[in-house]
C-alpha cells in the first residue's frame, strides 16, 4: 500500500496509485522556488532543470519549498515519504526568490513557457503570484503575458494545476480565474476546505478542494501536488487521452450539478479513473 494512502484517502488517490507509479515518458514540469537535486529523496529520480539557477540553500539546512514541492511528487519509492508519481519524469524551473516566492507575473510566464516547451504535460504551481495594486491585465503587462502563456500551455495540450492560496479571502488573483488552470483549495481529513484557503467564484466553478501532503508543506501548495500528481498517474493509465478529456476527468464531481458554490468539490481520483476508463473503452 501506498504510504500516502491513509493521508490522502479523502480524495481515493489509491485509486490510481495501486495501479502505476507513472510513466517515464510523461513529463510532469514544476515551477517553484529552488530545488536542491541533491537531496536523499530525489536521487537518481529523472529530473531535468531549465531556465537560470537561482541560488539554492545552505548545505546542511532544512529543504526548502521547491525541494519539498518536488519531493512530494517525484521522491523515490524507497523514500520515507514516497513522491505520488516517482515513476514520471520532472521538469523543474526555479523562480526568483527564496522559499515560497511570490513569484513576479513575468517571471511565472517566462517559468510556465520553459517548462511547457520542454515537454511537460502537466505543470504545478505551489507558488504565490506577487500581491499589485492593479485591477487586471490592462494595467500590467506581465499578467497579461502570464495569461497568455496559459493559453500556450492550453494549445499545447498542457495542464496547469495552481494552488489557490493562503489568504483566506474571496477572489484570487487572476492566474487561478482563467478557466484553463486548475486551482487548488486544501482541506483537512475530513474534506473541509482550511480556514486559510482562498475561494472564489472561479475557484468553485472549474478547481478542486484536495487533501494537504503529511510533510513540511503546508496549505495549498501541499494541497496542488495531490491533484498534479492524479492528471500524472491517470495520463500514465491512459496515454492517448487527451488533455482536455483528462482535465475533464479529474475536475468532474459525481454528482454533475451545476457547479455554483465558491468551494471547489473534492478531488476524486477514483471517479476520474472511472470517467477515463469508459471514454477510452
Amino acid at each position: 500500500m501506498h504510504p500516502l494512502t491513509r493521508a490522502l484517502d479523502p480524495a481515493h488517490l489509491s485509486a490510481l496509485t495501486a495501479r502505476t507509479e507513472g510513466r517515464p515518458d510523461l513529463v510532469v514540469g514544476v515551477v517553484d522556488g529552488a530545488v536542491d537535486p541533491g537531496h536523499p529523496d530525489l536521487a537518481l529520480q529523472p529530473t531535468r532543470f531549465v531556465g537560470a539557477p537561482i541560488p539554492g540553500r545552505d548545505p546542511g539546512s532544512p529543504p526548502g519549498h521547491g525541494t519539498l514541492v518536488v519531493s512530494s511528487l517525484a521522491a523515490r519509492p524507497t523514500a520515507p515519504t514516497p513522491g505520488i508519481c516517482p515513476g514520471c519524469s520532472f521538469v523543474v524551473r526555479p523562480v526568483p526568490g527564496v522559499d515560497v516566492p511570490p513569484a513576479a507575473p513575468v517571471d511565472l510566464a517566462y517559468a510556465l513557457a520553459d517548462v511547457v516547451t520542454a515537454g511537460a504535460r502537466v505543470v504545478n504551481l505551489s507558488l504565490a503570484l506577487q500581491r499589485l495594486p492593479i485591477a487586471g491585465p490592462a494595467d500590467d503587462p506581465g499578467i497579461g503575458m502570464l495569461l497568455d502563456t496559459v493559453e500556450l500551455a492550453r494549445r499545447h495540450g498542457v495542464v496547469v494545476v495552481a494552488a489557490a492560496g493562503n489568504d483566506g479571502e474571496l477572489g484570487g488573483p487572476p492566474l487561478v480565474r482563467h478557466p484553463w488552470v486548475v486551482p487548488v483549495v486544501a482541506c483537512d481529513d475530513e474534506g473541509q476546505p482550511l480556514p486559510t484557503s482562498t475561494l472564489g467564484r472561479a475557484i468553485g466553478r472549474h478547481g478542486l478542494t484536495a487533501p494537504v501532503l503529511p510533510h513540511e508543506l503546508s496549505g495549498t501548495s501541499a494541497a496542488a501536488p495531490v491533484v498534479t500528481g492524479a492528471v500524472a498517474l491517470l495520463w500514465s493509465l491512459f496515454p492517448g487521452a487527451s488533455a482536455e478529456a483528462v482535465r475533464d476527468a479529474v475536475t468532474r464531481p459525481r454528482s454533475r450539478a451545476r457547479r455554483t458554490s465558491v468551494v471547489p468539490p473534492l478531488l476524486d481520483a477514483a471517479y476520474a479513473y472511472e470517467v477515463l476508463r469508459d471514454v477510452s473503452a
